[in-house]
Order: C-alpha cells, then sequence, then structure tokens
C-alpha cells in the first residue's frame, strides 16, 4: 500500500500533496466556471460541468489505485458513472440533469466504498449492508477538521522559518479583517451612528478593494476542497465487513407458507377480477377514462415491484422448495400485471403521444421485466443470488444508459410520427414542455409546417369557444435566449449543433 494514501499519521506525504492541490485545483474551477449554478441552476452545467466531475472522478479513481484496488471488474460501475457524467457534456435536459446531480454522488460514493471492500466476493447485499456503507459515506464528516489541518500545513511550514512566521502574519491580517468588517464593524455602526459615519470610508474603501462575491468564492473552495480531501480520506482505506444477516435462520415453512400462499390466492382472486381489462385493444375516447385506465395498471406495477422484492429477500433460499415454488408462481403472476401495464401504455402513447411522464414510465416496464425475469430464472438454480446488488446494478445501468439516449429527439420525431396516424388524439403544443435539445428540430418542422394545428379555447369574457393555431414562436424564442446567453463553457454538444445550424441559416 502506498503510505502517500494514509493521511491518519501528522506527515504530509507526496502522495497527499498531490491529492490537496489537485482538489483546491478543482475547487478554484468550480467557481470561476460554475459559479452561475447558484443562480441559474443546473442550465449552467455543460462542458464546465463535465469536467470538474471527470477530474473528480479521476483523483478519487486514482486514490482507489495508490491503494491497489482498483480492478477491471470495477468497469461494472465506473462505465455507467462515466456515462451519466457524459449526459452534462451532450444535452440540455434540465430534468434529467437535476435527477444525476441528485443521484451520481450516492451511486459513486456507493460502490466506490463497495471497491474498498476486501471480502466483498463474499457476501450477499442485504439491509445491513447498505446502513454500514451509508455509516461509512458520513464518516468524512469526522475527517474535515483533520482535512483543514492538511491544507494549513501544505501552505504553512511547521518549522520555525521566516517564510512560516510571514505567511502566519498575512493569515492573521486577512482574518482581522474578514471577522472587524464582516462581524464586528457592522454591529458596533448599528449600535452608534457616529461610529458608522467614521468606519462608512474604511468599509467602502475594503469592498471595492475584495467584494464580497469574491470572499464568498475564496469561502466556498477552501471548504470544497476540505471536503473533498476529508472524502478521499475517511474512505482511502480497504476494510472488511462483517455480515450479520448469513447467521440467521431459515423461516419457518408452516407460517412462511400460509403467508405467501395466502397472498398468492388474494393475487390470482384480482387477477381474475381484472380478466377482462388486463389486455385491451383499444382504449376509451375519454381522456380521463384512458389515463384512468392506464395509470391503474402502474399503480399495479409499482406495488407488485414492492411486494415481490420485500418477499425476495424474506423468502428467497430461506424456505423449502414448495414455498420456492409459490414464490414462483406470484412472480409469474406479477409478470402478467407488468405486460398488461405494459401494452395499455403502448396504447396510451399511440392514441396521444410521449411525454416525459409516459417515456420514464415506459421505462420502468422495461427495468422491473428485466428485474422479474431474472428473479424467476435465480429461482432454478442453486446458487445464492445477491438481488439487492443486481437491484442496484441494473437501476445504475439502465439509468446511465437513458442519460446518453436523445430522449427529446426521440419523443418528437415519435409524436410527429403517431400524429399522422388515423384517430391519432396528439397535440403536438404540449411538447413545449421540451428544453433546447428539441431546438434544431422544432424549427425544422415547423418550416415544413407539420407543426401546424389549432387548438380550442373558452374566450374568459363571453364564455364561447374559439379555435385558434397554436403560435411556436415564444418557445422557441426563449430556447434560442436560453442558448444565446450561455457562456462558451456552458455549453454542451447540442447548443453547439445549434449555433452551427443557426449560422448557416
Amino acid at each position: 500500500m502506498d503510505k502517500g494514501t494514509q493521511i491518519d499519521n501528522g506527515k504530509l506525504t507526496k502522495t497527499l500533496k498531490l491529492q490537496i492541490v489537485f482538489s483546491l485545483a478543482l475547487s478554484i474551477f468550480w467557481v470561476i466556471f460554475l459559479w452561475g449554478f447558484w443562480d441559474r441552476g443546473v442550465i449552467v452545467f455543460g462542458l464546465n460541468a463535465f469536467i470538474f466531475i471527470f477530474l473528480l472522478t479521476i483523483l478519487f479513481l486514482w486514490s482507489l489505485y495508490k491503494v491497489q484496488k482498483f480492478s477491471q471488474s470495477d468497469l461494472i460501475w465506473i462505465i455507467p458513472i462515466f456515462f451519466i457524467e457524459l449526459s452534462f457534456l451532450i444535452y440540455e435536459n434540465p430534468f434529467l440533469k437535476v435527477i444525476s446531480f441528485l443521484l451520481l454522488p450516492v451511486l459513486f460514493s456507493l460502490f466506490y466504498n463497495y471497491t474498498l471492500i476486501s471480502n466483498k466476493k463474499e457476501f450477499n447485499w442485504n439491509f445491513s449492508f447498505l446502513v454500514n456503507t451509508l455509516g461509512r459515506i458520513l464518516s468524512f464528516f469526522s475527517r474535515l477538521t483533520q482535512s483543514a489541518g492538511r491544507h494549513y500545513k501544505l501552505f504553512i511550514p511547521s518549522e520555525k522559518t521566516n517564510k512560516a512566521v510571514i505567511v502566519k502574519v498575512i493569515i492573521g491580517v486577512v482574518l482581522l479583517f474578514v471577522i472587524s468588517l464582516g462581524v464586528v464593524i457592522p454591529l458596533l455602526s448599528s449600535a452608534d451612528l457616529e461610529f458608522a459615519n467614521m468606519m462608512q470610508g474604511i468599509v467602502e474603501w475594503f469592498r471595492n478593494l475584495i467584494s464580497e462575491v469574491v470572499l464568498m468564492k475564496i469561502m466556498f473552495l477552501l471548504v470544497l476542497s476540505v471536503v473533498i480531501i476529508a472524502m478521499i480520506s475517511a474512505w482511502g482505506k480497504a476494510y472488511k465487513y462483517k455480515d450479520k444477516e448469513n447467521k440467521k435462520e431459515n423461516l419457518d415453512p408452516i407460517i412462511s407458507t400460509i403467508v405467501l400462499g395466502g397472498i398468492l390466492l388474494l393475487y390470482l382472486l384480482f387477477l381474475w377480477v381484472q380478466l377482462e381489462r388486463l389486455w385491451v385493444g383499444s382504449l376509451p375516447f375519454d381522456f380521463k377514462e384512458t389515463e384512468a385506465l392506464v395509470k391503474s395498471g402502474f399503480w399495479q406495477l409499482f406495488f407488485l415491484s414492492i411486494i415481490n422484492i420485500l418477499i425476495y429477500f424474506f423468502t428467497y433460499k430461506k424456505t423449502n422448495k414448495f414455498v420456492q415454488n409459490i414464490l414462483i408462481a406470484f412472480t409469474f403472476a406479477s409478470l402478467l400485471l407488468l405486460f398488461s401495464a405494459g401494452q395499455r401504455m403502448i396504447l396510451y402513447v399511440w392514441y396521444y403521444g410521449l411525454s416525459y411522464e409516459k417515456f420514464f414510465a415506459f421505462y420502468t416496464v422495461i427495468f422491473c421485466t428485466i428485474l422479474f425475469a431474472w428473479l424467476i430464472a435465480r429461482l432454478f438454480m442453486t446458487k445464492q443470488a445477491n438481488i439487492l446488488k443486481f437491484l442496484i446494478v441494473l437501476f445504475l445501468w439502465m439509468y446511465s444508459v437513458l442519460t446518453v439516449f436523445p430522449v427529446e429527439q426521440f419523443i418528437v420525431r415519435t409524436n410527429i410520427k403517431l400524429a399522422s396516424e388515423p384517430n391519432s388524439k396528439i397535440k403536438l403544443y404540449e411538447m413545449t414542455m421540451l428544453s433546447a435539445d428539441a431546438l434544431p428540430l422544432i424549427q425544422k418542422y415547423k418550416q415544413q409546417g407539420v407543426l401546424n394545428e389549432t387548438i380550442t379555447a373558452v374566450d374568459p369574457f363571453t364564455q364561447e369557444e374559439i379555435i385558434r393555431e397554436v403560435n411556436w414562436s415564444p418557445w422557441i424564442r426563449r430556447q434560442e435566449q436560453s442558448v444565446f446567453s450561455k457562456k462558451p463553457y456552458e455549453m454542451n454538444i447540442f447548443n453547439i449543433i445549434y449555433l452551427f445550424y443557426y449560422i448557416r441559416k
């Protein structure tokens, strides 16, 4: 093991110094190129976000390599993580960017810490493992003070030299100005008007010299760097996980048979009652009735998915063969409702078109189909299945593929195609929910006259129905303004493609 990764001792090794410098460089990069996030949100995430996240990932993977825990098998989670990072560079889609911004740190920290387990092939993922890993992830809070000390030691030598004294004097003066101008002088000025008038010139001079924004950026980059090094420190060593749940006894066969068999009978009764609506050849004409029919299938889907996962955790390989056969029948019943829900969603899209909600709902059907098929297959195998790990890895891969898939272009092209079908009830103007990713396509179809349609509205004064043409110009102007207002480093590939399209036009 490289000594540079052992940052528990007081010595600053070469590896640790490089980690701190790299962390500070990334933090400076954030405050220079990503500071607009605080005002404008994820819309500013483009090339800048990709560079920051990618280099931050490299820093952690390099630290993993230094403790000799990086192996080829880790590509199973590194590749999809890279796909998610790459999506920030490719697309504008703010909906997925918000999800990725929140989800990426969780998934990365989970798999990063799992990689450091020395006996990771000897146990199955379970609730105890997740709780243990969460505790290890949050342990970086206990290293914040240590990390701040490492930063301090890097720039202020401990030796009693003139250089060290000068640096300490400078820090003392800076802290004096920050505390005085930020806390002491404002409080004293509010207590005495004459004192406030006396200090006004000094305060204005300092604000002109260094703005509050600059101070905030300095404080933020220091905090961010300290947090990054604290994480590397807390997660930097291999450890052995003790699986407590392996010691649990098998479930009582009588109780499990009664519970599983009873639930299965309830599901069979439910399927029998719903038999006429399981496979529908067409949808009702009324939109509300159609929406209720489709969404009821998805309530069944999500409910059964949760029930199945819980039942597997409590009964898989912990009961006799008879109970396992009941579990097979239970999962097949779930698949039947799943296929029904998927068929309804296909009809729903055929008549009413795609939207974010319908696209992701159908993608969820695909995810659950793969999961249920895998669960059924595992029941015919003797080897213990790592159910929770498969579930999370499957989610990671399917979500990562989704992030690099041209979702908005797919929605536009699908709706344009389906709108030309007989009996179509698609309203193309509902695609105004899309972002600038769809801008080139929308302008293309608008010029071709494909988007020409009328809608019926009610006059607020006369209460009479009026027919008016849909105007796409306001949406186009908003998206163009969004693209043109970006700085070069905030743009993504689709923004650049549109700029070339706009220049040529």
